[in-house]
């Protein structure tokens, strides 16, 4: 299997100029770059760029995909609108890291399974659809970061690095993913049956009704006004988020940043336990729901079965591939309304007297020999 390595970086709080795009340009022949944009893709040979230096410089979010088995996610903040101990208790090393600037924090998330080959891999759209996590964490939304712990515990267990690791702080509305957290999901294969096991312990949590902010503006001094509109001028990015977080501080009410999460208590061997019993659970109704439906399918049969046998015959007679196959599944069809009908000893006579009608064509024989009575 060919090589294969994706780089995409995003620039979202202010575009690139012409001499940044330049600079860009220059790190590799197969860089498409854009104002807001850069992607790299390589078949061979590395990218000649520090990837976490240049989304600090230039881009607020990036992501990377290698088929041997690499993920890597990683989103640019303002330092004054997170703090770095919203994601700490996430933090595991070499995988989940916070590091800063004199202006940002960078939140990086790395997924890496030695010795596994993703196979092939298509890197370019993932990127659009993992943006909105970017403000979700701005936010105080952690989701993002419990599932990624998730993701990356069996890797702990299985080279060694915790025997049995233990829960951060669950956050809450584990159980409601946005589209955003189901493409983390899907991108990562991380199994939904681990994320139901988790969300067990989730809590349900609906933001209060936003104060009257409005009320709160003659609060602000003749500076700090000026200042906000300076900003507005300048076009500085998350200027609204700025303000609407001194508003609450002067209305008293708290500012943006996670909501009260859950203490983790869980073991994750526990939780794969859970995982477990839940996935029993659900494929036994699945299997109930299934057996309805088949026993529907053949009552529907049962009054066409004349028919069905004639069918059976006429496929035959085409002496075509596609008809056998046709006329086998049509012949389970039979066989398994004869078992509901507690009537399999008569499909059986019948259908060894046309087994041995058509004991001459070999493609059909073989097909027919994998129908048991």
């Amino acid at each position: 299997m060919s090589e294969y390595q994706y780089y995409e970086f995003q620039a979202i709080d202010r575009p690139l100029t012409l001499k940044e795009q330049e600079t860009l340009q220059a790190l590799s022949s197969r860089a498409h770059i854009t104002p807001n944009r850069a992607s790299f893709v390589y078949n061979y040979g590395d990218f000649r760029g520090d990837p976490e230096a240049i989304l600090a410089k230039y881009f607020d979010a990036m992501v990377y995909l290698a088929n041997w088995g690499t993920w890597q996610l990683m989103f640019r903040f303002p330092k004054g609108l997170v703090d770095r101990s919203w994601f700490a208790p996430y933090e595991i090393e070499d995988a989940i890291a916070v590091s800063t600037t004199s202006q940002h924090l960078i939140l990086n998330i790395e997924i890496q399974e030695e010795g596994g080959m993703m196979g092939w891999v298509e890197g370019e759209g993932w990127l659009p659809r993992l943006l909105p996590l970017r403000d979700d964490l701005l936010s105080g939304d952690l989701r993002l970061l419990y599932l990624a712990w998730l993701r990356l515990c069996p890797n702990l267990v299985e080279y060694g690095e915790d025997e049995d690791p233990l829960e951060p702080p669950i956050p809450p509305n584990l159980g409601t993913l946005t589209p955003p957290l189901n493409t983390f999901v899907e991108l990562v294969e991380l199994d939904p049956d681990l994320i139901s096991a988790a969300a067990t312990a989730s809590s349900s949590h609906r933001p209060p009704p936003a104060p009257p902010l409005e009320e709160c503006l003659p609060k602000l001094t003749e500076a700090e006004r000026q200042a906000f509109l300076l900003k507005l001028v300048r076009r500085e990015p998350h200027v609204d988020l700025q303000l609407i977080n001194r508003l609450k501080e002067l209305a008293g009410t708290q500012l943006s940043g996670p909501p009260s999460s859950e203490q983790g208590q869980r073991r994750f061997s526990e939780l794969v336990a859970i995982t477990d019993d839940m996935a029993t659970k659900r494929q036994k109704k699945e299997q109930v729901a299934a057996k309805k439906q088949r026993i529907k399918e053949l009552e529907a049969l049962a009054p066409k079965a004349p028919q069905t046998w004639d069918r059976v015959l006429d496929l035959i007679q085409m002496k075509q591939a596609y008809a056998y196959d046709e006329a086998t599944q049509l012949l389970r069809d039979l066989r398994d309304l004869a078992e509901h009908q507690g009537q399999l000893p008569v499909f059986s006579q019948r259908f060894e007297r046309l087994k041995a009608d058509y004991s001459s064509r070999p493609a059909l024989m073989k097909r027919l020999r994998s129908i048991k009575t």
